[in-house]
């Protein structure tokens, strides 16, 4: 039988937009692994965040902090944190333009300073955990990636290192990973240790930290409430993520 692999977004993809899991989704995940299927999980969330989900679907492989780690049978199979000296220069000038900057551990989301309600109201979006409030976390711990809190007015006053890319995720937010990341990476990797060839990779994704993940893959679904550009850049379309697009997705690729 040959190896595959479906992959999935969270946020508005395997999760609808109230942030719970459809009906349909559970079964259709569940009918995956009854066919022997690997499932996995790539997100921009880190452990800490993407666990409920993690557990509400029993899954084993994840792709996580979009693609600095990757995960197969729950064993780490791939590191790649951000430079301590590079970050130091964006905790710096987050402070002259009063921005607030999370830096994320696998397991934590740790705040340079105390947020904002602003910052709080866009965490709320994807209920995010307790933050650790920890200035100075970055020195001397191992960072996989970080979110700033602006828009993109002021993105021109942030230095922009050559070792990250800056994703936005949300009108107020951005992902910091490294440039040589992405979710499409970390599944490479992940494909790797499950002996999945990449022709055999199923992704579905909605935003812009999916873009390469919907054209690496074997098989690039787009959900039905993703950005037309993004619709542009997969195979095909699936309906939405609060109408059965997980399902209906798998059915259109005929892995269902």
């Amino acid at each position: 039988m040959v190896a595959r692999l479906a992959v999935f977004d969270i946020d508005d993809t395997l999760l609808a937009s109230n942030k719970r899991l459809l009906p349909s989704t559970i079964a259709s995940i569940q009918a995956l692994k009854d066919r022997n299927i690997h499932v996995a999980i790539a997100t921009g969330r880190n452990l800490a965040m993407a666990r409920p989900v993690i557990e509400a679907l029993k899954l084993r492989d994840y792709v996580l902090c979009n693609g600095s780690a990757a995960f197969a049978d729950r064993k780490q199979v791939h590191q790649h944190t951000l430079s301590k000296a590079n970050i130091g220069k964006l905790v710096a000038a987050a402070d002259e333009q009063q921005i607030d900057i999370v830096v994320e551990s696998l397991d934590g989301l740790h705040i340079h300073t105390h947020p904002s309600s602003q910052t709080r109201d866009v965490l709320n979006t994807f209920r995010a955990p307790t933050l650790d409030y920890a200035p100075d976390y970055y020195r001397n711990h191992d960072v996989y990636q970080a979110m700033m809190f602006y828009s993109d007015s002021q993105n021109q006053a942030l230095p922009h290192p050559d070792e990250f890319s800056f994703v936005r995720f949300h009108e107020r937010g951005v992902d910091i990973i490294p440039k040589a990341g992405s979710k499409a990476q970390g599944i490479a990797k992940l494909a790797v240790a499950l002996n999945v060839d990449v022709k055999n990779v199923a992704a579905f994704g909605d935003n812009e930290n999916d873009r390469e993940m919907l054209q690496s893959a074997g098989i690039g679904v787009a959900m039905g409430n993703a950005k037309p550009a993004i619709k542009a850049l997969a195979d095909l379309t699936t309906t939405d993520c609060d109408h059965d697009g997980i399902a209906n997705g798998l059915k259109k690729i005929g892995w269902l």
